[in-house]
């Protein structure tokens, strides 16, 4: 993955005041130095991150309006980092797009050189797609932890996946500079059937395999109807552009010798799956109660968790779509109702009452259209839209849980925030479930979703979570509070 280019605190400062025309010494004397020593050992970043914090609040209320706000906004930026550290900025860069993550339009770009030595350049999905067509399609890829990579290799070839004619084994390092970047870059990814990370770190493998797994290369075998073969390499030589050519080069031994050593394989658990049976509705809802049980809970998504649903509302919404849709009546109606009932319950209690960190975060603008139409934007089909005495149920339950349990807290995502695609949960031992937010867990259709189990991930999540999107995306409590309020009287 391309390194981010960033400054410390320091050069962004001097930066900022050779840009606004301003000195050193101007500068000291605004915030009230009486020295312009301490000034000049700030842009020399000899400070503590506290000093450097000390010194922008009293400059920026020194300068108020006169600057243009993206002045400080970089500062504030840059002290962040030197806050953090550049390893774990790096992670919360690559998490905090994770959340907001959808497909790219910027396509992967191919280079390749003609028998005439001219050259030609192509999207790599035109190239991909007529292989998604054949009777198997092998995929090896050594890095290339890239989002708009992923995705091309989700559009060209999920059909085919989903269809057993594809399999993909994937080269991914997860040393802990670059652990975040490489599995949000894998995302669109990871929740295939076809698709199988292979880790690598320095603890499980030699420095020559870390040094050849960088070299950054897409190897696909197809194969036809009469078992012909046919070979096709890629090697990335920049940021979303790759060098194409067929048969034989460098990329056979790489992958060759990639294989002969050792690697961790558990990347991700099995995907959760629903198969289009009415009980698997049911089914469904238990895997995830076994998933939450008794662990502290880290989670954004853009309105109400499913399982935040006061049981009786969403019985009589369940009960009322399942009649609608014709997937159950009668006694078999009855017999998985009471089913759904005693697991929600369990749910319900987990979520409200253990002694445990949980932290629910949400997009205003998406809970404001809940209030409004009473579906979620990941409502299930089966249920009914809620009520508007229901919604103001649902919220006043979890404004009660908050204002009681010390351990349970919700919050709403300043404005500025962008628009959450994904949602994401760390359930602290277990792993990092990542889908689509606005899905609708369509029974008829394949639903799959990633529970990501690498500890090293599941630490930097955590690490995003509460050391950046608590600290800085957040309302306050109160604040939290006052517009949950204002949504409830305003339908």
């Amino acid at each position: 993955m391309q390194r981010m280019k960033v400054e410390s605190f320091s050069e962004c400062l001097q930066r900022t005041l050779d840009e606004e025309h301003m000195s050193a010494s101007e500068a000291a004397r605004l915030v009230g130095f009486r020295s312009r020593n301490s000034m000049f050992r700030i842009l020399a970043g000899d400070t503590s991150h506290e000093v450097d914090a000390k010194f922008l609040a009293a400059f920026r209320e020194a300068i108020g309006d006169a600057w243009p706000k993206e002045r400080f906004d970089a500062l504030e930026e840059a002290l962040n980092i030197k806050r953090v550290g550049m390893n774990e900025y790096r992670s919360y860069q690559a998490i905090g797009a994770m959340i907001n993550d959808q497909e790219t339009s910027e396509p992967v770009l191919v280079r390749s050189i003609n028998a005439d030595g001219t050259d030609e350049e192509h999207a790599l999905l035109e190239l991909l797609q007529p292989m998604a067509q054949c009777a198997k399609v092998e995929i090896v890829m050594s890095s290339c932890c890239q989002s708009a990579i992923s995705w091309t290799l989700a559009e060209a070839f999920n059909r085919a996946g989903e269809e057993g004619r594809v399999s993909m084994r994937h080269y991914v390092y997860i040393g802990d500079d670059e652990v975040a970047q490489n599995i949000t870059g894998i995302l669109p990814l990871v929740s295939k059937i076809w698709y199988n990370a292979r880790l690598i770190d320095h603890d499980s493998c030699p420095p020559e395999m870390v040094a050849l797994y960088r070299t950054g290369c897409l190897f696909i075998i197809v194969e036809d109807e009469q078992g012909g073969k046919q070979q096709h390499q890629f090697v990335l030589y920049d940021k979303g552009r790759f060098a194409y050519g067929k048969k034989g080069g460098l990329l056979v031994p790489v992958i060759h010798i990639l294989d002969t050593w050792r690697y961790k394989l558990e990347l991700l658990k099995p995907v959760l799956r629903l198969e289009g049976r009415a009980e698997d509705f049911v089914a469904y809802t238990a895997q995830y109660a076994a998933l939450e049980e008794e662990c502290a809970i880290y989670s954004i998504k853009p309105d109400v968790h499913f399982n935040c649903l006061p049981t009786q509302l969403l019985l009589g919404a369940v009960t009322e779509g399942f009649e609608q849709a014709g997937l159950a009546e009668g006694a078999e109606l009855n017999e998985l109702m009471a089913a759904l009932v005693k697991i929600h319950d369990a749910r319900n209690a987990n979520m409200f009452t253990k002694h445990r960190p949980t932290h629910l975060v949400y997009s205003m603008p998406a809970l404001e259209r809940f209030m409004q139409t009473g579906v979620q934007t990941d409502h299930f089909f089966i249920q009914r839209a809620y009520t508007v005495e229901e919604r103001k149920a649902i919220i006043r339950h979890l404004l009660q849980v908050a204002a009681e349990n010390p351990f349970f807290h919700i919050h709403l995502l300043r404005a500025d925030f962008p628009e959450v695609q994904n949602e994401i949960t760390l359930y602290e031992g277990k792993g990092v479930l990542m889908l689509d937010a606005y899905t609708g867990y369509e029974l008829s259709e394949n639903h799959s979703e990633a529970l990501i189990t690498l500890p090293a991930f599941m630490q930097k999540f955590r690490s995003y979570f509460v050391n950046e999107l608590l600290r800085k995306h957040v309302l306050s409590p109160a604040e939290t509070r006052a517009a949950l309020e204002q949504m409830m009287n305003a339908v």
